[in-house]
């Protein structure tokens, strides 16, 4: 009796185990399906933002993190997103679950892109519609900052698929070029000064960008107080004040040594200014014919050349000598740097915005006898 008792307990065990097993597969072994993606975060340089649990999506952007919902999809092999494979971590799938993060080598959704999500497990294989969001163009850098028309710009960025139109301004420029990361454009006429803008068109996303962000050196105010307020880059001149020549009736002078013309480094064109400091402390001055009133939206804008021995040396640039405050300039030795540095960085409490340039003054600041070259100084209008 024992004995049937003991057979019986066993079978009812494997019958438990059997239909464990047989319930598994069940779960497993069939064809994936997709009901749906959803946004798990996105992150960008500023925030990381995170998302409800039920923000379906059909639209992916670069970088962000997403979620494929479905079933039987624990034994994923692959994804591919517009037809090209992505990484994904397996140990964070389950049978409802995949996440996976929108890589750089996604191409973004077009005309020529199938626009669709694909997951492979070791049963088949489950499509959902998914667009690629192609970003807002970003301009990184400009050849040069000035030119006449028709000179050749050469634009360096990000994202300039489907490009439509470049602008300084307001004003068309006539492309030449073009690829995803390089623009060649001729500069246009009745252009004074003005910001560039690349303009895309995509199946979804693409815009206006513009760029790139200038350097402004670092502002010592009064009480012990820097500060950096940075502006994008305006192309050209509203008052040039030296383009191979001085120009407006403005004109230079040194406290020891005189300036000097030099052929040799150029940022632009012919020539530039040359200045040797002949000891620790010693300043040059650009001082103003016509064209010198400013307002909050001016920016006085040049490129700066450091010479041998010069690097990491620093310059402060003092307006309308006026020595309570200051913008601190650093020199690359053998590099030009241009700098583009607003009005209002001159400005705090006790020093308020002036109306017009009397004087610019480059002192040296690091004790040292040294030289430096100026080239396409001017002020431009930020607005």
């Amino acid at each position: 009796m024992k004995n049937l008792k003991s057979i019986f307990f066993y079978c009812i065990l494997l019958s438990v185990i059997v239909f464990s097993i047989s319930s598994c597969k069940k779960n497993d072994d069939g064809p994936p399906s997709i009901s749906r993606i959803r946004t798990v975060y996105h992150s960008s340089q500023t925030s990381q933002t995170i998302t409800a649990f039920d923000s379906t999506t059909s639209d992916g952007k670069i970088g962000t993190l997403y979620a494929i919902i479905g079933n039987n999809l624990s034994t994923a092999q692959a994804i591919y997103v517009n037809g090209v494979s992505i990484y994904f971590n397996i140990a964070y799938a389950s049978n409802t679950t995949l996440q996976f993060s929108l890589p750089t080598t996604v191409p973004f959704s077009s005309s020529a892109t199938n626009n669709t999500l694909t997951v492979v497990t070791a049963h088949g294989k489950a499509s959902i519609a998914f667009i690629v969001e192609q970003p807002v163009p970003g301009i990184s850098s400009l050849n040069q900052l000035a030119g006449n028309p028709g000179d050749v710009i050469t634009i360096t960025g990000t994202t300039f698929n489907g490009l439509t139109g470049v602008t300084f301004g307001k004003i068309p420029a006539k492309v030449l070029t073009s690829s995803p990361t390089v623009i060649t454009v001729q500069v246009p006429n009745g252009l004074t000064d003005g910001r560039v803008f690349v303009t895309t068109a995509a199946t979804k996303g693409g815009g206006i960008g513009t760029g790139p962000v200038l350097t402004s050196g670092t502002s010592l105010l009064s009480n012990n107080i820097s500060s950096v307020k940075q502006t994008y880059a305006i192309f050209g001149f509203s008052t040039p004040i030296y383009e191979d020549s001085f120009e407006n009736g403005w004109s230079d002078y040194g406290w020891g040594a005189s300036p000097s013309t030099d052929v040799t480094d150029v940022r632009r064109g012919t020539s530039s200014r040359e200045y040797t400091y002949s000891g620790g402390y010693d300043g040059y001055v650009i001082q103003p014919g016509s064209g010198n009133s400013v307002d909050s939206n001016t920016t006085v804008k040049f490129s700066i050349f450091g010479g041998k021995g010069t690097n990491g040396k620093n310059i402060h640039l003092i307006l309308n000598y006026n020595f309570n405050v200051s913008v601190q300039l650093t020199l690359v030795e053998g590099k030009w740097t241009d700098y583009q540095i607003p009005i209002v960085n001159w400005v705090d409490a006790g020093d308020p915005l002036p109306s017009s340039i009397s004087a610019l003054v480059f002192q040296e600041y690091s004790g040292n006898p040294s030289n430096f070259s100026l080239d396409d100084v001017g002020l431009t209008d930020v607005k």
